[in-house]
């Protein structure tokens, strides 16, 4: 399982970042059928979480029929796992748009906190991108 980054200051709760993370990596292939995913205390202390918060996530990915939990075996990636996982993804990016390049991303970040830190609102700073985009 590759690393999972939760951001404290992402509006999106803890247990979601957790789930899309996991979402996307199945999807993408990096985590494959039966691969077995980290125990909720181990997982919950390496993120800085509650046990209960990835609790969560673990949870909504087994009603999603992304993993299974067997208690005293873990939690595994669910056979036809990758299928799942493309549909949440795409109802994901449906909800929030599609996910975004890490460099492209860090490309925005500055500008938008340095909109921010001048007094602007996320709703002046969304309106001033996509003027922008119109002008490009």
């Amino acid at each position: 399982m590759s690393h999972i980054v939760v951001d404290m200051n992402n509006p999106t709760p803890p247990y979601e970042q957790v789930r899309r993370e996991i979402i996307e990596q199945v999807r993408t292939g990096e985590l494959q059928e039966g691969d077995r995913l980290p125990a909720i205390r181990v997982l919950a202390s390496d993120l800085g979480l509650a046990p209960g918060t990835v609790a969560r996530a673990y949870k909504l990915l087994e009603e999603g029929g992304v993993v299974i939990t067997r208690r005293g075996a873990g939690t595994t990636v669910a056979p036809g796992a990758r299928q799942q996982a493309g549909k949440h993804a795409a109802a994901i990016a449906r909800v929030c748009g599609p996910p975004v390049d890490d460099e492209l991303l860090e490309l925005v970040a500055g500008p938008v906190a340095e909109a921010r830190r001048r007094g602007h609102q996320d709703s002046e700073i969304l309106a001033a991108v996509r003027q922008a985009l119109a002008q490009a």
